[in-house]
């Protein structure tokens, strides 16, 4: 199944899609054949994803909403490593030495954002965090739709699923912050869309300044030759790092870079990006079988994600609407970290992809986010070279994301929004 979609995935570089024409009002029968092979088959291939996806939610149901229910904060594992920082911070001790399960990889500026939790107890402040962030995460989907005049039908369809998506609802259960970088690189990609490069350059950098990972996505406003929006990112990040190192201090601060600094690479089967994936399929570990022993191949997958960066960079910079999406799921791509949870980044990205007639890639998108987060439980543990494989899935999953963003441009009469929009061949 999987095969066929991919190869209806590539044929789509060669297909147009029926043209509404305001002259002749006829549809040309091989741009409906076109259509009908492209959209319609990632039509089908979809469907099959989410009878996939529904299969093995029945086979481990309810256990995702057992996490996310559960009052054990073992369970909400990176709520209860910020909560620990916040509450250092409002006893005056270190805030990267709370004791907690997880490391706290983020950045001093985010335990000050954060902050006004440490005050509340530990299990009802995630409670009133995961509603928020549930709540970001709903309107960040729906601003974006309403951007690009998505119809209702399709905007009910594509937020309902986003919203019971695997990365949204594990990122609910484990208390992750996704859904607040998210509203920034929607108001980011708003602002621009409106030609408020200023705004769109402040949020860009606080959002950068709470996850540096992202730091690549600052090539953005470079690639569009938005030097203003550039300059506010450059100072909103900047005033942002700043606020966060004076209210902790320099001691803690350093602390934090100590940390990533000697935090390994983590070959945990849920890290999608491509070092991650090299790690584990080409070094010992403890998750997967080696396919062989080749270490220099994180190297190359360092190597490989910054050039998938740059590269993206300079194809998207006169895409001003799926392009700051691909350049984001670029960045993921080449991060040491790139949890699959990252996928609730990119949602609003497969509702430009939507409104520009891309419907049926769009759905095989949201398909494959709601295969349910217990997928490598069926490979774990059984050291075969196509369980290796299997416990990969996840990059390959990104990997379509950033494919689908890169050559999305085209100009289509749009069943979900019915303008017509710029094309390029996907």
């Amino acid at each position: 199944m999987f095969s066929w979609g991919f190869s209806f995935w590539l044929n789509a570089r060669s297909v147009r899609a029926y043209d509404c024409g305001h002259g002749s009002g006829r549809f040309g029968l091989s741009k409906v054949r076109g259509w009908v092979t492209g959209e319609l088959g990632l039509g089908f291939l979809a469907f099959g994803v989410f009878v996939v996806a529904v299969v093995l939610h029945v086979r481990f149901w309810p256990e995702t909403l057992v996490r996310i229910s559960t009052d054990s904060m073992t369970i909400h594992a990176d709520f209860d490593t910020f909560w620990r920082s916040t509450a250092a911070l409002w006893t005056g001790s270190d805030a990267y030495d709370t004791g907690a399960s997880l490391v706290n990889l983020n950045p001093p500026f985010w335990t000050v954002l954060l902050a006004p939790f440490g005050l509340m107890e530990a299990f009802p402040a995630y409670r009133l965090f995961s509603m928020l962030m549930f709540a970001l995460a709903a309107g960040c989907l729906i601003w974006t739709a309403r951007e690009v005049k998505l119809r209702a039908g399709w905007t009910v369809v594509a937020v309902a699923l986003l919203l019971i998506s695997s990365p949204l609802l594990a990122t609910s259960a484990l208390g992750q912050l996704y859904p607040i970088l998210t509203l920034g690189l929607v108001a980011c990609w708003t602002f621009e869309q409106r030609g408020k490069p200023v705004l769109a350059g402040v949020a860009l950098g606080l959002t950068v300044a709470i996850k540096p990972s992202l730091l690549p996505v600052l090539l953005w406003p470079v690639a569009r030759l938005r030097w203003g929006m550039l300059g506010a990112a450059m100072a909103s990040g900047a005033a942002a790092t700043i606020l966060g190192v004076v209210v902790l201090g320099l001691g803690a601060t350093f602390d934090w870079v100590d940390i990533v600094l000697r935090e390994s690479l983590s070959t945990y089967w849920d890290n999608a990006s491509l070092p991650a994936a090299a790690a584990r399929l080409f070094t010992e570990n403890r998750y997967a079988a080696p396919l062989a022993d080749a270490p220099w191949m994180v190297s190359l997958a360092y190597s490989l994600g910054i050039l998938a960066v740059f590269v993206t960079a300079a194809k998207v910079r006169d895409d001003g609407d799926a392009g700051l999406w691909a350049l984001v799921a670029a960045a993921l791509l080449a991060s040491p970290i790139a949890w699959h949870n990252y996928l609730v980044l990119l949602g609003p990205g497969i509702l430009v992809l939507t409104a520009r007639g891309r419907w049926g890639v769009g759905l095989v998108l949201i398909a494959l986010q709601t295969i349910p987060p217990q997928w490598p439980l069926l490979w774990a543990g059984k050291g075969t070279t196509l369980a290796s494989l299997g416990l990969t899935f996840y990059l390959l999953v990104l990997a379509l994301h950033w494919l689908t963003f890169l050559f999305a441009g085209e100009k289509r009469a749009s069943p979900a929004t019915g303008a017509v929009v710029e094309e390029q061949a996907l």
